[in-house]
């Protein structure tokens, strides 16, 4: 495996990590209006079945990157309380998801920079 092929799956990471911010954000837009209902970003397939592919793999990279933005579905947020007026958002509830997800987006971040780094390196001889 290169170095390139593990930039990849941090590549769709941050995207994934993107568009999640900007439905959580959108959910703070809204967090006054009637009826909203937050929602998140979830994966489509559910992990058993990801287990289930990940058992079956005989040879490496016969099966690539396990998360495709294809594989991200926008829906209600289960979890999420219902107030008197038909909305879910909670400010303090999507305030905590939004800087796990900073955190997260931070964190893969400066993988890719670090993988980066050593490709720069090895580019310039070692030096």
């Amino acid at each position: 495996m290169s170095i390139l092929d593990t930039i990849t799956p941090l590549r769709t990471s941050l995207d994934y990590h993107l568009s999640r911010h900007n439905i959580l954000t959108s959910n703070l837009a809204n967090v006054d209006t009637p009826g909203h209902r937050a929602t998140d970003i979830y994966r489509a397939t559910s992990f058993d079945n990801v287990l289930q592919t990940q058992m079956q793999v005989t040879e490496a990279g016969h099966i690539g990157e396990t998360v495709r933005p294809a594989d991200w579905r926008v829906r209600v947020d289960p979890n999420a309380p219902v107030g008197p007026d038909g909305n879910s958002v909670s400010l303090d509830r999507e305030a905590v998801k939004i800087a796990s997800n900073n955190l997260r987006y931070d964190a893969i971040s400066s993988m890719i920079r670090g993988k980066l780094n050593g490709l720069q390196w090895a580019a310039q001889g070692g030096r």
